[in-house]
């Protein structure tokens, strides 16, 4: 029997509400739980944050047996400070990789690779040459 850490969904329409629960991975997403493990409110409550509660013993004593988090579990236990960061993988679409650009998992944003200068090669005169000739050439048009 797998043991999966994911979201039961409850509420009403426009309205969810979220428990977690471990349940055996074969069992539909609404059917028996093996225990609840916390809740996850995603509308922004008064205050204007959104609401989890999570019993950090019980999520950490079934890692520890071997169940496995789904994805945005996954991502809620990284933002509570249980889990290391969810692997980030390209968003794929039909074509291929939308964007191969590395991704900072702490902040999901994509890296932006920093350029080499070389400062090694000598500059050439030739360019230099080049502008003071087509500054000559600007000044003899402007009359």
């Amino acid at each position: 029997m797998v043991v999966r850490l994911r979201f039961h969904r409850l509420g009403c329409r426009n309205r969810p509400f979220y428990r977690v629960v471990a349940a055996d991975s074969r069992s539909p997403g609404d059917g028996k739980q093996l225990e609840v493990l916390g809740h996850y409110d995603p509308l922004p409550g008064q205050d204007g944050g959104k609401r989890i509660g999570l019993k950090f013993d019980k999520i950490k004593y079934w890692l520890s047996v071997g169940a496995q988090p789904s994805d945005p579990v996954q991502r809620i236990l990284f933002r509570a400070g249980v889990l290391p960061p969810p692997p980030m993988s390209a968003m794929t679409r039909k074509g291929g990789p939308r964007d191969t650009r590395p991704i900072d998992p702490l902040t999901g944003c994509f890296v932006t690779p920093k350029e080499h200068t070389n400062t090694d090669l000598p500059k050439s005169s030739g360019s230099a040459e080049m502008n003071s000739k087509s500054l000559n050439i600007a000044t003899l048009f402007d009359n």
